[in-house]
């Protein structure tokens, strides 16, 4: 949560929820209208990839782990609950993303095609192959690997 209060991400991205012990979930480009937000978002998952193994390096006996799962659309959202309300998103796309990353591999950042055009531009793409998605079947998916370096 500390990387939300950093002024580049507390612009676009928001917390939506956390289950105990295996799910973070986040939104970009649901308050302000950017069409850099998914760029943010990537920018997050690798900076909160390097939070995770810096705290590994530095916590004695401890290996958290964390599959990275994301995909781009677009969503519904309203709040939830009467006596303890919540802000919630739902759709197809929050769907996708949460099987991107519990049908992903540890460490890596899982996406589709759709995900893939967004960001291939300031992204190296690794292909995955095809995955059994409940509820879509088997789809071609892809790893983020790294920032592409940025020619000056």
């Amino acid at each position: 949560d500390e990387l939300l209060n950093i002024e580049k991400y507390s612009k676009h991205i928001e917390k939506i929820k956390t289950a105990l012990g295996c799910t973070y979930m986040a939104a970009s480009g649901l308050v302000h209208e950017d069409p850099d937000h998914i760029f943010v978002m990537m920018e997050f998952l690798f900076d909160i990839k390097k939070v995770l193994d810096q705290f590994n390096r530095n916590t004695m006996g401890f290996e958290f782990q964390m599959k990275y799962g994301c995909h781009i659309g677009p969503v519904a959202s309203g709040v939830i609950g009467q006596s303890a309300p919540m802000f919630d998103i739902w759709g197809d796309t929050v769907n996708i993303a949460s099987r991107m990353m519990t049908t992903g591999i540890v460490g890596r950042i899982q996406v589709l095609k759709e995900t893939v055009e967004a960001i291939e531009s300031r992204y190296a793409i690794e292909k995955r192959g095809k995955v059994y998605v409940k509820g879509k079947g088997e789809i071609e998916t892809f790893f983020v690997t790294n920032p592409k370096l940025r020619q000056l």
